[in-house]
């Protein structure tokens, strides 16, 4: 736990408590005459805790906090319930001749309707004991009420019930809820009731009650806020240089994530490249093989072709030679790749060549192409001049 310094104003008296590592490492007390004095007191005895110390947190205690409660609380949540607040101002609130910096949240008081818990305070005593924390070099975290903070200086503060602490000649009555002090009384006397102060709290001795509101700010943070307008402004300020310093870092480190990831693909595409110009030799040796493959292949197939082609015309010749007889001849065959087989010749009768046919195995659906007419070829005797068609049986 980072060193926090813990300041308690009351009305005449400022506490501070430094808090490291959840134990009291210094506390010192101060009082003061007035607002023109309160700014003076803070900042010394926030030099004189005698470490190094940048954080602090305020709080007031009951004395000069105005807090009210209403149950149930408006329908509002968030800056609605607080600009509620602000206009019904002159209604929860005494203004005493003072400006005045308010807020409001909405508390579980542990009935099942949540309470308004608002509070009050003179802009210009804040801004007093701010001013000695900027002159003391502290960052306030936080500032508000001590009666938001208080059940946190108890060792095992209850989940709903009083608790009563001592605020200087009069008592302060806590109603505790699920989400802490949702109501605050101020009665009359000195009487503490149920107050069993934490562990590091206790080594202060007798001084625990009056140094209990300084250390519970350094441990919790209010919930109500009194900062004054300036430092709202101050923190939006602070708030929005954060949002643009990561907005920037966040582009740095997409534009560093784009470098690395261009420089890694052209470091790979240039290994590439590389990878491929040496290969380039064998990779071309490897297509020039393909390709005289490729041609082997298609080569052989066209031979196997061939064989088979000429094998199927050699019978058919053989199978036409032995069944047209001597005075028979041809002056034309041709066999189409689609079975298709057309004869032209001349014979003494043109049926009979025909019939001739029929004994020719692989051959059928045979007829005559066109008239048959009567010629003389080469000035011998006439005979029938054929053209027939037949269809060459493929064999299974």
């Amino acid at each position: 736990m980072k060193r926090v310094l813990g300041i308690g104003v009351s009305g005449d008296s400022v506490r501070a408590v430094l808090v490291e590592r959840d134990r009291i490492a210094w506390a010192g007390l101060a009082s003061y005459s007035g607002e023109a004095d309160l700014a003076e007191v803070v900042g010394r005895l926030a030099a004189e805790a005698g470490v190094p110390v940048r954080r602090a947190r305020v709080v007031f205690e009951r004395d000069v906090v105005q807090l009210r409660t209403i149950v149930p609380a408006p329908p509002l949540r968030g800056e609605a319930l607080r600009r509620y607040v602000v206009l019904e101002t002159p209604r929860l609130f005494r203004k005493n001749d003072h400006r005045l910096v308010v807020d409001g949240v909405a508390i579980d008081a542990g009935s099942g309707a949540p309470a308004l818990w608002a509070g009050a305070i003179a802009e210009t005593l804040v801004e007093s004991a701010l001013d000695g924390c900027s002159q003391a070099g502290l960052a306030v975290e936080a500032v508000g009420p001590a009666a938001d903070v208080l059940p946190c200086a108890l060792a095992a503060p209850p989940a709903q019930g009083d608790v009563a602490f001592l605020n200087g000649g009069t008592t302060e009555i806590l109603s505790l809820g699920p989400s802490g002090a949702w109501r605050s009384r101020r009665v009359g006397g000195a009487e503490a009731r149920g107050a069993v102060w934490s562990p590091a709290l206790v080594r202060t001795g007798a001084e625990a009650s009056h140094f209990a509101a300084a250390y519970a700010a350094a441990v919790a943070r209010p919930k109500l806020d009194f900062s004054p307008p300036r430092l709202g402004v101050a923190r939006r300020r602070t708030a929005a240089r954060h949002r643009v310093r990561l907005a920037i870092v966040g582009v740095g480190l997409w534009l560093l994530a784009g470098s690395t990831y261009a420089l890694r693909l052209a470091a790979e595409s240039a290994e590439v490249r590389r990878e491929l110009a040496r290969s380039a030799p064998s990779v071309e040796t490897a297509l020039a093989l393909r390709r005289d493959l490729d041609a082997a292949t298609a080569t052989l197939a066209t031979i196997a072709t061939a064989e088979r082609a000429r094998s199927h015309q050699v019978a058919l010749l053989a199978g036409l030679t032995a069944a047209l007889g001597d005075s028979a001849y041809l002056v034309a065959l041709q066999s189409g790749a689609d079975g298709t087989v057309r004869l032209v010749g001349y014979a003494p009768a043109a049926t009979r060549v025909l019939a001739e046919l029929e004994r020719v195995p692989g051959l059928g659906s045979r007829k005559l192409e066109g008239p048959v007419s009567r010629e003389a070829p080469a000035g011998g005797a006439e005979m029938d001049r054929f053209s027939i068609v037949a269809q060459r049986i493929r064999a299974p």
